[in-house]
């Protein structure tokens, strides 16, 4: 888009930050405003496909209390996996297991980024699970565990293996130390369609800035009568992953130019410039006054929202 087009979207958002109350309100507010503007006719393919993404967005906020709960769900499920591995195949998983919701700045910059005539706008990284791997094990152990911990996901949140899923489900049926609201919950999720879909290995094929994890996103089936069609990404990476991630050359003060591909410098950019707020003294943001910290942002509008923290310790089960 030409600097005309992006400098009207970064205007709306202002506009639409100080309508609003919350995140839902922002982004109907900039839907709105947006879908009713004509921009230049060189920009109008992407535009509409941009304006028509914040319709995706609109309703996953809508949504943003049952999609909570339902990853906080399938977090403790992850953690009940986790610990029937350890359990039945004489594994010591030490891993931290948390969830989190896209910061509305990324998604919609993610959103822009995405709306070009080649490619989807959908988002499918809006609400996401962690898992870090904490044990201190060898490069190739970490990894085989990761690899390990992902096919039993996949074995059994997906229904890819009968017989694992049975056997866990008999383990998880006839432990008795397990709370009746735990086994409700994962009974719960076990009875969702699931699918796995976009895997991406980048532990056999590291980005270039040295970024490292296993990722897939867990997708619910059309036919579910449970947030059909929904999405979520879940990453598995081992500490030493993560510390580059947060840390070092991947993580995102550590970018530096060539570090990163053109798709991620475009949506850092918009993110930066065109989804920014000017003026915190005209918004009326119930817990959003800064961008000084996660504290400073209850809303989750420049940071992402982390929730549903379960860690398995080896030291502690």
């Amino acid at each position: 888009m030409n600097q005309a087009t992006l400098d009207f979207i970064h205007q709306s958002y202002q506009e639409a930050l100080m309508k609003s109350g919350n995140v839902l309100e922002i982004v109907e507010n900039l839907y709105q405003i947006l879908s009713e503007a004509e921009v230049a006719e060189e920009d109008t393919v992407r535009y509409d496909s941009f304006v028509d993404g914040l319709r995706g967005c609109i309703e996953y906020r809508r949504k943003t209390f049952v999609l909570t709960n339902t990853i906080t769900y399938i977090n403790i499920t992850f953690l009940y996996i986790v610990l029937w591995l350890n359990s039945t195949q004489g594994l010591k998983i030490d891993i931290d297991l948390y969830a989190r919701r896209k910061s509305l700045e990324s998604d919609l910059a993610k959103v822009l980024r995405k709306s070009k005539s080649d490619l989807s706008a959908t988002i499918r990284d809006r609400f996401g699970v962690r898992g870090i791997l904490l044990n201190d094990l060898p490069k190739e152990e970490a990894e085989q565990y990761i690899y390990t911990i992902y096919e039993t996901f996949l074995g059994i949140i997906a229904a890819k293996n009968r017989k694992m899923r049975k056997e866990f489900i008999e383990w998880f049926e006839n432990n008795n130390q397990i709370p009746l609201l735990d086994k409700a919950t994962v009974q719960h999720v076990l009875e969702i369609p699931f699918s796995v879909d976009f895997v991406k290995d980048f532990m056999k094929s590291p980005k270039s800035n040295g970024y490292q994890s296993l990722q897939f996103t867990l997708s619910i089936q059309m036919y579910s009568q449970v947030l059909p069609g929904f999405q979520m990404e879940v990453q598995l990476r081992s500490k030493a992953m993560h510390i580059v991630a947060e840390h070092g050359t991947a993580s995102h003060d550590g970018y530096k130019d060539g570090d990163f591909d053109e798709d991620e410098e475009e949506e850092r950019k918009l993110a930066k410039e065109v989804f920014v707020v000017d003026d915190f003294s005209k918004l009326h943001i119930i817990g959003f006054t800064s961008y000084n910290s996660k504290e400073d942002d209850a809303d989750g509008i420049h940071f992402a929202k982390e929730f549903s923290n379960r860690r398995i310790s080896t030291t502690l089960v």
